[in-house]
């Protein structure tokens, strides 16, 4: 009899780690999926090429659009590492506005560039690069462009303007002098409704608000319940009295 509870005990101890353990793992696995977002709520928001506070050009990739996000990777001490569609870069801190849910359309979509003439696709935003810059030509009527991004550089052209866009164009990542290019659908500002969140507070959020995280939860307990079930579950013992025990003892 003794033998037997301490065997429970000492799996009810197994299982009380298990369980533990599961509830660590579940919160690891929802915080592991969990996206966090910033919204760039001013003009001309840059994002950087390295951390640093370098507002060279050749550091600056291209402008955040006002009210778009960027998904934050890591938090590092007065920027964020983040992916603005597609690119993985660095961005300032008081630039951005961290969000509580997740954005639905986080960056400008379905923006539809149409070439006007012949032109390069360059790595760098001007014509004056001491090497090389181009990357391939583009011929009048490419509309195969997916816009990413814009940024303020040489005026190629008199009264032409400074801006550049970033495209990526079969694989390959880019700019394009703007008076090259004939057309280019609206970028509208983000209307989504988001909800600030004060400083850290992405970071003690509760798992349990998470539908993902209840489901990820019940998948660990069950079999941890199952087996205290099968332990401590009442079973029905056979009862043989001490008059039958001696009439089978008389018969041999």
């Amino acid at each position: 009899m003794g033998y037997h509870l301490n065997m429970k005990k000492f799996t009810l101890c197994i299982v009380l780690i298990l369980l533990l353990f599961c509830t660590e793992s579940s919160y690891f696995l929802v915080f592991a999926n969990t996206k966090k977002y910033a919204r760039a709520l001013d003009e001309n928001i840059y994002l950087y090429r390295l951390s640093t506070s370098d507002n060279s050009l050749s550091n600056i990739i291209c402008i955040v659009e006002k009210s778009y996000f960027v998904e934050i990777l890591s938090d590092n001490v007065d920027n964020y590492k983040v992916n603005y569609n597609g690119i993985i870069g660095y961005i300032k801190k008081e630039d951005v506005v961290p969000v509580s849910n997740i954005p639905t359309t986080p960056y400008p979509s379905n923006i539809q560039l149409t070439i006007g003439s012949n032109c390069n696709l360059r790595s760098t935003p001007t014509t004056k690069a001491y090497t090389s810059n181009i990357i391939t030509t583009l011929y009048s009527g490419e509309t195969n462009l997916q816009f990413i991004g814009r940024v303020f550089s040489e005026e190629v052209i008199d009264f032409g303007g400074t801006t550049w866009y970033y495209v990526s164009y079969n694989g390959e990542r880019g700019y394009v002098y703007n008076k090259y290019i004939k057309s280019i659908s609206p970028i509208y500002l983000n209307q989504e409704e988001t909800y600030t969140i004060v400083e850290n507070e992405f970071v003690t959020t509760n798992p349990l608000n998470n539908t993902n995280s209840i489901v990820i939860m019940l998948i660990l307990f069950l079999p941890c319940l199952c087996i205290l079930f099968i332990l401590y579950y009442p079973r029905k013992h056979k009862h043989i009295s001490a008059s039958n025990t001696s009439h089978e003892i008389e018969r041999y």
